[in-house]
């Protein structure tokens, strides 16, 4: 198992097609960011901003599939965001499959930094994939993924909160007590995204216990 330390700039997000809703984030202040979701050709994410978006401009991008303001917290307001990135191709989707995904996303100034960890081969072949869409990661280190002594750590914590009420609710019971859509309910989220969130879940912990 391999972990690529990347950074992309603000002008490859540019080339993506979100451009704009990152220099959105931006203006907004952005003091939290969490990935809930990826999709190789776009996320789920959570963010906490100093200040409430532009709403107006937010709903008019074309890379925005959807967003809900949550509430304001001590640190600023939440939001989550589910966006598409429509300059890249879906085979890059189908290539960060392999990955098994992208580990503490950051964004700074003028840039975003994160983890890609799985394979050499499929590290190697998401970033292909980025490259023949005209966006070229900064790689800024290839190692051996350590990994932790603690499968459930490489959770997120969207991850672990469906997992743990997934668990608690009989989903993983034989016979099942609870389906997809139980749990969807019970955490007022999507049934697809609570799938997504459950495969990627799981192929973290086995990836972590087989390997």
């Amino acid at each position: 198992m391999r972990e690529a330390n990347v950074s992309v700039s603000d002008g490859e997000f540019e080339a993506m097609g979100i451009g704009e809703l990152i220099a959105l984030g931006r203006e907004a202040g952005i003091r939290e960011f969490e990935e809930l979701a990826c999709r190789g050709t776009g996320a789920i994410v959570q963010v906490v901003v100093e200040s409430r978006y532009d709403e107006e401009r937010l709903a008019e991008l074309s890379c925005v599939d959807d967003w809900e303001y949550v509430s304001e917290t001590d640190d600023g307001h939440l939001y989550v965001i589910e966006f598409t990135a429509p300059e890249l191709p879906e085979s890059l989707a189908s290539a960060a499959e392999d990955l098994i995904g992208t580990c503490d996303p950051e964004l700074s100034a003028e840039e975003t930094t994160m983890s890609l960890v799985g394979s050499q081969e499929s590290i190697s072949g998401t970033i292909r994939e980025y490259e023949a869409a005209g966006v070229s990661p900064d790689l800024r280190k290839l190692g051996s993924y350590e990994g932790t002594d603690n499968p459930g750590d490489t959770l997120t914590d969207r991850q672990h909160e469906v997992i743990q009420t997934a668990y608690d609710m009989g989903f993983y019971e034989v016979p099942r007590e609870a389906s997809t859509d139980d749990v969807a309910a019970e955490l007022d989220l999507d049934p697809s995204t609570v799938a997504e969130h459950l495969q990627r879940a799981e192929r973290n912990v086995l990836s972590e216990i087989l390997e």
